[in-house]
């Protein structure tokens, strides 16, 4: 797995249920080649009738021997830190969102199927492309959309008609090798990031914070 460490304001995640941590300053990346068996499951996953601007997901389910070969891919510190569940997710394009459900995990995506795409995080001013196999680790407070190569906004006509991309979602416990890693810190200073934070669906920017 690659690191970039960004210089987005130092920010606090806030979850509905009221737990605060800071938001990682680190995203990682690196690459997988799936297998036979997810290719193929991939592609009954998304048709072209798929809403346009927001991710779907099917529900989760477990595999041993993918657990095995993507905590393999992730290696140290990441692969112990590889919950069991995984889940698909499809999308035509994403606007700018943030997953704020998400307590004492980091998010990451497995890209399976689909066009070429970046994953983009405006307040990070971060884009990484993503094509097969493409991993991603992120903080789910973090700001990101899926967008066309080269696309700075989201606009739902550049995705009508276009292909899904279809990922498979996993999550990482936040333990502290975690933690140090993507320097989620105890500091809780800073603006206050969450569900009720205002964020502009086309170009990611916070209109106003919680």
């Amino acid at each position: 797995m690659q690191w970039i460490s960004h210089a987005a304001p130092v920010a606090v995640g806030l979850s509905a249920a009221g737990v605060a941590r800071s938001i990682a300053r680190a995203i990682a990346f690196g690459e997988c080649n799936p297998d036979a068996a997810l290719l193929a499951h991939a592609q009954d996953i998304g048709g072209s009738d798929t809403a346009v601007g927001k991710v779907h997901a099917t529900g989760t389910w477990q595999a041993p021997a993918v657990h095995a070969k993507l905590a393999a891919a992730l290696d140290a510190p990441l692969g112990p830190a590889l919950q069991a569940d995984f889940e698909w997710y499809y999308c035509r394009g994403a606007f700018f969102h943030n997953d704020a459900h998400y307590e004492g995990r980091l998010f990451g995506v497995w890209c399976i199927a689909g066009p070429p795409i970046e994953l983009v995080y405006p307040r990070a001013a971060v884009r990484i492309a993503a094509g097969l196999g493409t991993l991603v680790v992120f903080d789910p407070f973090e700001i990101h959309g899926v967008l066309a190569p080269g696309c700075n906004t989201y606009a739902a006509t550049d995705y009508q008609g276009a292909d899904a991309s279809v990922f498979l979602g996993f999550e990482l416990d936040i333990t502290p090798t975690v933690a140090n890693a993507f320097d989620i810190h105890s500091d809780l200073s800073g603006q206050i990031i969450s569900s009720r934070t205002r964020i502009s669906a086309a170009s990611g920017t916070i209109e106003a914070f919680d």
